[in-house]
């Protein structure tokens, strides 16, 4: 094409003009017409995350939505809260939605996330002192990808500590996609979204890896020893008119924010535990909606605290208590009750009873846990103490979840099975496996990991793994599977070749199944169905039909042991209560109900142990989230005064006598024997 004598220069002038004009809308109004972009406030360190000197503990919680923590995990935020502990609440999206604060308001998506975030310091502030209008300090933190957070201590206990990302929650002007598209690599960046009035500005724009290189950040500048997130892995779940889908995505019980935002934390915290050691933060992961799918377990006090606190974030009274423009709630979630059945329960991903223990050939206990995505064992001295924390590591290509499986060898060396959460090519491919490995010899290294897959080949829906010897000693591995059910592998003695992997039929169960070794040898799992409590009895590598031996109305994962007498007991929790009931074999094929006990709020796990005079201990958390043992004494024996992330756990020491073990929130253990 031929050029205009004179216009070479002048069109290229106009060129570099009309793209510093472009660049100067774009830094003012954001890109392609998004909202005007909001300078942040004078930014402070973010090392004022850092728990004051002396407090015993920290936790964080990280969550996709400012209910999430809430609904999901209350009343353990609550307790920690109560307790003193550190605490940092970090949510990663703005919340906006709609942009609607309730049925017919106007859409104004900046004022809705602003009305969240108030909501949010108000549940906290009324959680920590009772106060829902208590002052916050308010603050710009620096993180990756040049965006800002906005970072908020409450002033009257500045230990409860809030950050909010603003991630956008919904596609639209300004929006590249949500977290999921963000994780899974559909989409380069996220913009984030400038609440009314708030410090940290914007919009900015987080890549996948600047998203969690600043999650990383944040654990550590807080050093969190309790790191608690939603769930990495839903359940599959068909939806049809007895299960709708509200606001599932695609075939799981779960929101697509959720799911995201736990696998963004579950990557953060691998890389932060990579450079801590031993004792370094624990995982807990709770459930989602699924809460919904099945009983409910929240005893009616713990439900109505949970509420309590659910409605001052929904603002349920509308009076203007909050400084600022915006509401002071969220007017959606004022009636919990209508919110399709999620807060009435409080569920484990990976239900952990806590340290396990298991008795050593040279007559010492030794106590074993996941910490720091690795396995982590303590053992008894000889001299009355216990040794310091041991690290003996993972796989090289993914964290350990919580629960890990230990039996003692023939030969007295410890053999330890996980659950592996990771070590896919691609974000979008996570795999789930059951992993194996020895003691070099008693007490020392563990030897290469061996990947025993599981029973969906590397699918999600995998369960953290239980191992039983039977009488002939060979190994029984089993895992709650993708459809719900129970997968077993079988390791004869003295062989090294596994049995592939079978399904045992039966109902679906909850997560935490269960198995103890009957005097004959046979090996029986239990598992908590709608129905009652399901069982399967195991010989070799035959496993028998599934029966139904408590019909009543179960929750969460059971606890089994088989008694001086031989007889089997399990026990569980009740739906709905804080009772604590049990079923009792009283011949083959007959069993009965054991007289119910009361302890918890309803959804703690519960540990068993039988002493050699007939009497069972039943260990777990009361109501205050304490460590407590029920039959030791003629009322619940608590063992300490603060509240403890995991439930304890009780076995017998080489004298006989019964010792409890706990894990403190700060990730020590601690032991007591029992009357």
């Amino acid at each position: 094409m031929a050029m205009i004598p004179g216009t070479g220069r002048f069109t290229a002038v106009a060129a570099v003009l009309a793209t510093a004009f472009t660049a100067a809308v774009v830094q003012l109004t954001g890109p392609y017409g998004s909202p005007t972009r909001y300078a942040p406030t004078l930014p402070i360190g973010i090392e004022a995350l850092a728990p004051a000197p002396g407090v015993g503990g920290a936790v964080m919680q990280v969550v996709a939505h400012q209910d999430d923590d809430l609904y999901f995990m209350n009343p353990d935020i609550d307790r920690a809260v109560h307790a003193g502990t550190d605490s940092v609440t970090v949510f990663l999206t703005a919340g906006e939605a709609d942009g609607r604060n309730g049925p017919g308001s106007r859409p104004d998506v900046r004022a809705y996330a602003a009305a969240r975030n108030n909501g949010s310091r108000a549940a906290y502030a009324f959680m920590a002192l009772g106060d829902r209008a208590a002052r916050w300090e308010r603050h710009s933190i620096r993180l990756r990808d040049g965006a800002h957070a906005e970072f908020d201590r409450l002033v009257d206990a500045p230990n409860i500590k809030l950050v909010f990302l603003n991630t956008r929650k919904e596609e639209g002007i300004g929006a590249k996609g949500r977290l999921r598209t963000l994780w899974n690599g559909q989409e380069r960046e996220l913009d984030t979204l400038a609440p009314l009035d708030e410090p940290a500005g914007g919009p900015y724009a987080y890549t996948r890896d600047g998203l969690i290189r600043s999650l990383t950040d944040l654990m550590r500048a807080q050093a969190p020893t309790v790191v608690r997130t939603l769930d990495p892995d839903p359940d599959r779940q068909k939806h049809d008119a007895k299960h709708p889908a509200h606001a599932d995505n695609n075939g799981v019980s779960d929101h697509q924010d959720h799911t995201a935002a736990a696998r963004f934390t579950w990557e953060a915290l691998r890389r932060h535990n990579s450079d801590r050691p031993a004792g370094a933060a624990a995982a807990i992961a709770y459930r989602g909606y699924y809460n919904e799918r099945w009983p409910h377990n929240l005893e009616p006090a713990a439900r109505e605290r949970k509420d309590a606190v659910t409605r001052v974030y929904g603002w349920t009274d509308r009076e203007h208590h909050c400084p600022g423009r915006a509401d002071c709630g969220d007017l959606k979630v004022r009636d919990t009750a209508s919110r399709s059945n999620w807060p009435q329960s409080t569920t484990y991903r990976f239900p952990d009873p806590g340290p396990r223990p298991v008795l050593g050939a040279d007559g010492r206990t030794t106590a074993w846990s996941v910490l720091g995505g690795r396995i982590t064992r303590w053992a008894e001295d000889g001299a009355g103490g216990w040794s310091a924390a041991r690290d003996l590591g993972a796989p090289g290509d993914g964290e350990l979840a919580p629960a890990p499986a230990v039996v003692r060898t023939a030969d007295g060396r410890m053999r330890v099975f996980a659950l592996r959460i990771g070590g896919a090519a691609r974000a979008d491919r996570d795999r789930l496996g059951i992993v194996t490995a020895i003691e070099s010899a008693p007490g020392g290294d563990l030897g290469p990991w061996q990947d025993l897959g599981g029973p969906d080949d590397g699918a999600t829906g995998l369960g953290p793994p239980v191992v039983q010897a039977d009488g002939a000693g060979g190994l029984h591995l089993f895992a709650r599977d993708r459809a719900k059910g129970v997968g077993a592998r079988y390791l004869p003695a003295g062989s090294t070749v596994w049995s592939p992997w079978r399904d045992l039929g039966g109902a679906e169960i909850v997560e935490g199944p269960t198995a103890v070794t009957r005097p004959d040898g046979r090996v029986t799992v239990f598992g908590t169905a709608r129905e009652g409590i399901r069982a399967w009895d195991v010989v070799g590598d035959r496993p028998g039909p599934p029966r139904t031996i408590a019909a009543d109305h179960p929750v969460g994962p059971p606890a089994a042991s088989v008694g001086a007498d031989g007889r089997v007991t399990v026990g569980y929790r009740r739906a709905g209560t804080a009772e604590i009931a049990g079923t009792t074999e009283a011949g083959p094929g007959t069993w009965v109900p054991t007289a119910p006990r009361t302890a918890g709020a309803g959804y703690e796990p519960l540990w068993q142990l039988p002493r050699p005079d007939g009497t069972l201990l039943t260990s777990t958390r009361d109501a205050e989230g304490r460590p407590v043992v029920l039959g030791a004494t003629p009322t619940p024996l608590v063992l300490a005064d603060d509240p403890i992330p995991t439930a304890p756990t009780t076995t017998l020491d080489a004298t006989g006598r019964p010792l409890a073990l706990w894990l403190t929130t700060n990730g020590t253990l601690h032991t007591a024997h029992l009357p």
